[in-house]
């Protein structure tokens, strides 16, 4: 049988192309096990470079999405909890007419009007609430106060209108993630607002001429606005149930995708661990033949 011939320094360069090739293989899976990512730059990334390029831009934008999140619904509660408030006062200027329109009322010394005024000043106190210094029911005018101190005078008395309101007719918008944005749903002019105020004006007008019928016809404005303030602020706690529950499908989606980047990026330590260990058994044996064969001699084969 024919043998053919090998050259003895080919064979040597290959075989020290070969070892030199597993340390490197060996250094870069140590590397990747003391780092736990695959490679520090995305040549070592193995062609997965846009699709972890767009993951990171994905997990960056749902981080920013949180972060406005967190700004407008804590806006929101503050907007809810003075609502709250106004909703208290409301109830308050509703009881003190209720009681001017009574027998006790009429024989008493009750001070109608101080008491209404010090409860509409406690209500407009309440529409210029702010927010870490912005004025929050004024839409997007939020430098200044969206309701004038004390109220001016109404265009005609016992006709609702906004003419106490110096705000913007425009709300501020949010988006809360990628696909939902929203109205802030609720602003000084709401017409709840100019109901009570309505009715305030026209109480305080009956009362001086002690007019029992236009007193009933300010408890019907005041009450108008009550049930409608209630509904605005039912239009607060609904926005931030809406913030809630899109943060919480955010937090799920940046679960599964650091899930995705981390298969993308990071070390998979088991499969690396078992390379080293091959890498490592291969280096091995391949001195211990060239300690073998270092020890052979011409004459061992004659």
């Amino acid at each position: 049988m024919a043998v053919s011939r090998v050259s003895t320094l080919s064979l040597f360069n290959r075989t020290q192309r070969d070892i030199g090739n597993t340390f490197s293989n060996l250094a870069e899976l140590q590397g990747q096990l003391s780092s736990g990512f695959k490679s520090d730059n995305f040549k070592g990334l193995n062609g997965q470079v846009e699709q972890f390029t767009l993951l990171e831009a994905r997990l960056r934008k749902i981080e920013q999405f949180k972060q406005n999140n967190a700004v407008t619904e804590a806006r929101l509660r503050t907007a809810d909890q003075a609502l709250d408030q106004m909703v208290a006062t409301a109830d308050d200027i509703e009881n003190l007419v209720v009681l001017r329109r009574s027998a006790a009322g009429l024989e008493g010394n009750m001070a109608f009007a101080q008491q209404l005024e010090d409860l509409m000043a406690r209500l407009t106190n309440s529409m210029n609430t702010q927010f870490e210094g912005r004025y929050i029911f004024g839409g997007i005018d939020t430098a200044n106060p969206p309701v004038e101190e004390p109220l001016p005078n109404p265009t005609e008395v016992g006709v609702p209108d906004k003419n106490y309101y110096l705000g913007s007719d425009t709300n501020i918008t949010y988006r809360i993630d990628d696909r939902l944005e929203d109205e802030f749903p609720a602003r000084a002019d709401d017409v709840a607002f100019q109901n009570i105020i309505a009715g305030y004006h026209l109480a305080l007008q009956a009362d001086a001429a002690d007019g029992d019928q236009q007193l009933g016809q300010a408890l019907d404005l005041i009450q108008r606005g009550q049930e409608q303030l209630v509904a605005a602020r039912s239009r607060v706690n609904t926005a931030i149930v809406n913030i809630d529950q899109t943060g919480a499908r955010l937090d799920q989606m940046r679960v599964y995708l650091k899930g995705v980047t981390e298969q993308v990026s990071k070390t998979d330590t088991v499969a690396a661990a078992t390379e080293v260990a091959n890498h490592e058994a291969v280096l091995q044996a391949t001195f211990q033949v060239y300690a073998r064969l270092s020890q052979l001699r011409l004459s061992d084969y004659l």
